[in-house]
């Protein structure tokens, strides 16, 4: 009866999520934290916008900073010359985009690794995966996308570079918030 018991539990076991990380498991089984999670979801977002060419709602879910980094560049340049400024090249169109990992840099801070599929007018051709590393924000409660790094990969992300290259762009109200989450016992 006992050997009944165990084989019949054992037979319909399954790895709890927990136990997934660091297991060998594919990397899509592995639990992400709710900072990823909600960039990520903000991510989406964005990148679907600007396959619909939604400029405005792009410039919604751009950060204020960034957003203040396109007026710079605008002002030198003399037109919108920023990897955060889709609007500005209308030959290079977005079709497909794909994650292909994310992890948090820093209380507030994510990013996140995309292959991106873009349709070049000028040349009448499509560039598949191409890769680019989104960096995303918390700011007013919600995630904002802070910076876009074409060709990147995510180790080429460090945390320092992150927290010193982009301050201000976490409200202090999120980077509060996290320090309390971290001194929080799990359970």
């Amino acid at each position: 009866m006992a050997i009944a018991l165990l084989a019949a539990a054992s037979a319909g076991s399954s790895t709890p999520r927990r136990d997934v990380a660091g297991s060998g498991a594919p990397p899509e089984a592995e639990e992400e934290s709710p900072e990823v999670f909600l960039a990520k979801a903000a991510l989406q977002q964005y990148l679907s916008r600007v396959v619909r060419k939604d400029w405005d709602g792009v410039r919604g879910l751009t950060h204020p900073k960034a957003l203040s980094a396109i007026a710079e560049a605008r002002k030198r340049a003399g037109f919108d010359r920023h990897a955060l400024a889709p609007w500005a090249n209308p030959k290079d169109q977005l079709e497909t985009f794909r994650f292909r990992g994310a992890r948090q840099v820093g209380p507030g801070a994510v990013a996140i690794s995309v292959g991106e599929d873009f349709f070049h007018a000028d040349q009448r051709g499509l560039s598949t995966d191409d890769p680019s590393v989104y960096l995303l924000f918390r700011s007013q409660g919600a995630f904002a996308v802070g910076d876009k790094r074409p060709g990147g990969d995510l180790s080429d992300v460090s945390d320092k570079a992150v927290r010193l290259g982009y301050r201000g762009y976490v409200d202090s109200q999120s980077v509060a918030q996290a320090r309390r989450a971290r001194s929080l016992p799990r359970r």
